[in-house]
């Protein structure tokens, strides 16, 4: 069950993330937007041409860049991967679950490889 609720919480913060958030005050933004560009480890050039940027756009870029963060480990699609494949232990209920969201999990997969560093 406690799966259950982490999985809809989830589904929600994925859904806010669609939705156009409003954009925070100029400290909050800046703070946002400097963690983002840290991520995208760009030349300084390419960094100073979009700290150049009017408020909204910096606002489009910080929550597009959300939208392709890692939620989890690659270990937790995984296991969710194993689960679909091997259903034993699992709900009838959430076994139509997973099946329902299966092409996201591979999708949620392929965006936590790409942006979780490997140790």
């Amino acid at each position: 069950m406690m799966g259950s609720d982490h999985s809809t919480h989830r589904e929600l913060k994925v859904s806010e993330l669609n939705t156009k958030t409003p954009m925070p005050e100029t400290t909050e933004l800046e703070k946002r937007f400097t963690k983002v560009l840290a991520s995208m480890d760009l030349p300084p050039d390419k960094a100073k041409v979009l700290k150049s940027y009017e408020d909204e756009k910096k606002w489009e870029l910080i929550c597009d860049q959300e939208k392709v963060v890692a939620k989890e480990t690659p270990g937790y699609y995984i296991d969710k991967i194993k689960k679909l494949i091997d259903p034993a232990g699992t709900t009838k209920r959430q076994r139509k679950k997973l099946i329902d969201h299966s092409t996201q999990i591979v999708r949620e997969l392929e965006i936590s490889l790409r942006t979780n560093h490997i140790q």
